[in-house]
């Protein structure tokens, strides 16, 4: 990719950043489509900073990850209704210096779980934070019934209280039966990969199990479901649905996945090779 003075600059914010596959695939996409642009990453636990950044440089299209997505909502000029109703953003686009905030995380959420029933099904989220507000919102609207369970008991009774829930502990959590599990923690994730946020005694052969975490590709909660006979759904379906609805909303056209999956799994199983 030639970088010339035209070149219209797109980032990854968050902290940490070192782990996120945002700037393969947006890079990629940018090739592939022949848009004269290229994504960054950019670390720093001050979203005052980060947002600062945004607008000086201009960034034009942000994606952002944790522990930023609620935190930054109010440094916002506006932000779409859904990232509103969800407490989070992820996405932010840059018009002309006014930044307006979006939430493409319950695009992926929906891909992901296109192909499950989940109405009037017991649906455990595990974490609050802000990849659980779109799970919640999402399966709110299919007519789920919700449970969280959470290391914050105060954070899991405000989405509950959001979304309409129950807070349940893990001495509840193991003696009920759940349709669909989904972790939206990040437990699981390197350098923690041998760990897992539920116990493997809650999983059984017709649960489905929904990993939020990408990488690796397999998490330990998705080795155990797979184990017990269980469907199980990688955060990758999510991710790229994700990151290619961030596409459209800026370029104002559907981007379609052209390899993109392949592509992130083939750089994920070189990296698990290499370590």
């Amino acid at each position: 990719m030639r970088i010339t003075n035209k070149t219209s600059l797109t980032a990854v914010i968050g902290n940490p950043i070192t782990h996120s596959m945002s700037p393969l695939i947006h890079n990629a996409i940018y090739e592939r489509e022949g848009i004269d642009a290229v994504m960054l990453a950019f670390g720093n636990p001050s979203i005052e900073k980060l947002v600062g950044a945004i607008r000086a440089l201009p960034i034009h299209l942000v994606a952002v990850t944790m522990p930023h997505k609620q935190t930054l909502i109010p440094l916002l000029d506006s932000i779409s209704d859904d990232a509103r109703e969800i407490g989070a953003v992820n996405t932010i686009i840059n018009k002309g210096g006014m930044l307006a905030g979006f939430n493409t995380d319950v695009t992926g959420v929906a891909e992901a779980l296109k192909d499950v029933s989940v109405e009037g099904k017991n649906a455990l989220i595990i974490g609050a934070g802000g990849v659980a507000q779109p799970v919640a919102y999402h399966l709110r609207k299919r007519g789920a019934k919700i449970y969280c369970n959470n290391r914050d008991n105060e954070q899991a009774e405000a989405l509950c209280k959001k979304f309409g829930g129950t807070v349940i502990d893990g001495k509840t959590m193991s003696g009920m039966k759940f349709d669909l599990i989904v972790n939206a923690t990040p437990i699981g994730m390197p350098p923690n990969i041998e760990m897992s946020p539920v116990p493997k005694n809650i999983i059984r052969p017709e649960t489905v199990v929904f990993d939020v975490i990408y990488t690796p590709l397999e998490t330990q909660l998705l080795k155990d479901a797979r184990a017990q006979g269980a469907k199980i759904i990688s955060g990758l379906t999510m991710f790229i649905a994700q990151a290619l609805e961030q596409e459209n909303l800026w370029l104002g056209r559907d981007i379609s996945d052209n390899g993109y999956t392949e592509l992130i799994k083939t750089h994920l199983l070189t990296l698990n090779k290499k370590n």
